[in-house]
């Protein structure tokens, strides 16, 4: 009997000179310390963001270069498939040290920091066009090294213009940018009496290659539960609208007011005088119904649940209302994909349909060369919300013509507009990530596109 209970001892992997309290379940251990938090740098252009410690993992947010943020611990949290050790952010989400960050401590930043997004201001970086072709080069060239651009040859007809372009025979070179192009500023260098500009994705471009132009300062409104800013609401339609009073005998009088296209105006009453219908905008004046357009309020749309934000895009009038549920909350014109395009094969008209938001960028850089079109390219442009494959929100501060189609299918906003909407909407991101993706926690503002854009073909 008793070599059969050693036996049995013996089997379950105990030994007979433990005492009896080793043989009762062990208490797991207590967590080890890992110290305090340590300061993060992202060292690499893009670095992942994951939602757990493992590089397998899916990433749910990124870095760009230069961001500081803090680690819970002192030490990493493991090793799997990362080097250096996984930290978790104190935003949230894991990073992987060595590969991505540099986790250190102190003031003393550990690389050069380039220059960060300014959150405050309406653009997040310093922006300038190209005003003419021009080489981007990898570092800033000696005078022996600079790229003399040559003449431009003009294609034979049915010659791919591409096919006469001419190779670039400078290894420091790495592209040639168009005039038109954008590019996103870090800082300056002067060099061999020359002033060139690094860009925030780290190339370098001689300054008179570049100008300064202005962005559009249209803006929308945002909108309260109570009169006057609440729906309807109403905006001019052309450079010079007419405001009018009613005198003391109630026939309507014209005023010097003449309102410039795109105001904002509060409606107040709606009101017929003759056989025409008016506004009351407010502070006695009156304006012509037929001058503006009236953006009135819209009921969620099926799918939308009590309580959920969501975007009503109206292609027809190219309107934007954003929605707190039933409660609207801000209001602007937008620019939606164009009707016309340069073959019939092309297709920039707006998706329609009922979308949610599914990744946030603070910048990310647009291009394309299609065939009949200008190319273009646009370094970091600011916030950027895609709902349907490469379909998105973004702010288009090289138009303004907000109001008419304009895009290849994205929706254009003004930059104080885009700013507005890309803090507003969902999925909500810590202010050190510079994108993200929604989650099932965290999902992506709704978003509703009907109506049908100006000049489509039936």
């Amino acid at each position: 009997m008793l070599l059969g209970t050693l036996g049995a001892f013996a089997s379950s992997g105990c030994s007979v000179d433990e005492p009896l309290d080793a043989m009762r379940r062990r208490a797991p251990e207590a967590p080890r310390d890992l110290g305090p938090p340590q300061r993060v740098f992202a060292k690499r252009f893009v670095a992942p963001i994951r939602d757990a410690p493992e590089a397998e993992n899916a990433r749910i947010g990124y870095l760009r270069a230069g961001a500081l943020l803090h680690s819970t611990t002192t030490e990493p949290l493991g090793y799997e498939g990362c080097e250096g050790g996984w930290y978790e952010l104190d935003s949230g989400g894991y990073v992987c040290s060595e590969r991505d960050v540099i986790v250190f401590s102190g003031e003393r930043l550990p690389e050069l920091r380039a220059r960060q997004p300014d959150r405050s201001a309406v653009m997040p970086y310093d922006y300038v066009t190209v005003r003419r072709k021009t080489p981007l080069y990898k570092r800033i060239p000696t005078a022996e090294e600079v790229y003399v651009m040559p003449p431009d040859l003009e294609p034979d007809a049915g010659t791919d213009a591409d096919a006469v372009a001419p190779t670039i025979d400078n290894p420091l070179v790495l592209r040639v940018l168009r005039p038109g192009f954008y590019v996103s500023l870090d800082r300056s260098f002067e060099r061999d009496g020359q002033v060139y500009w690094r860009t925030q994705q780290n190339g370098f471009i001689a300054e008179d290659a570049l100008r300064r132009k202005p962005w559009s300062e249209f803006r929308g409104h945002e909108l309260s539960s109570q009169p006057p800013w609440t729906l309807p609401v109403a905006v001019t339609r052309s450079d010079q609208t007419v405001a009018y009073r009613l005198n003391e005998r109630g026939k309507l009088r014209t005023t010097r007011d003449r309102l410039p296209r795109r105001t904002w105006l509060p409606v107040h009453a709606r009101r017929r005088v003759g056989d025409r219908a008016y506004l009351d905008v407010g502070e006695g004046r009156l304006v012509s119904e037929a001058d503006v357009l009236v953006v009135r309020p819209n009921a969620p749309p099926e799918g939308i649940a009590e309580g959920e934000r969501w975007i009503d895009i109206d292609l027809t009038h190219q309107v934007l209302v954003a929605y707190d549920w039933k409660q609207p909350r801000y209001v602007t014109l937008v620019s939606t994909g164009r009707a016309r395009t340069p073959s019939p094969e092309l297709d920039y008209l707006t998706p329609k349909g009922l979308f949610r938001i599914r990744g946030k960028h603070l910048t990310s850089t647009m291009d394309d060369d299609e065939p009949g079109e200008p190319p273009y390219s646009l370094e970091d442009v600011p916030y950027v919300m895609y709902f349907r494959g490469a379909y998105a929100f973004h702010s288009a501060f090289w138009h303004d013509r907000f109001g008419r189609p304009r895009s290849h299918g994205c929706i254009n906003m003004a930059p104080r507009d885009a700013k507005w909407l890309y803090n507003w909407a969902g999925p909500d991101l810590p202010d050190t990530w510079h994108g993200g993706s929604a989650t099932e926690d965290n999902p992506g503002t709704w978003v509703w596109i009907h109506g049908e854009t100006p000049g489509q073909r039936k």
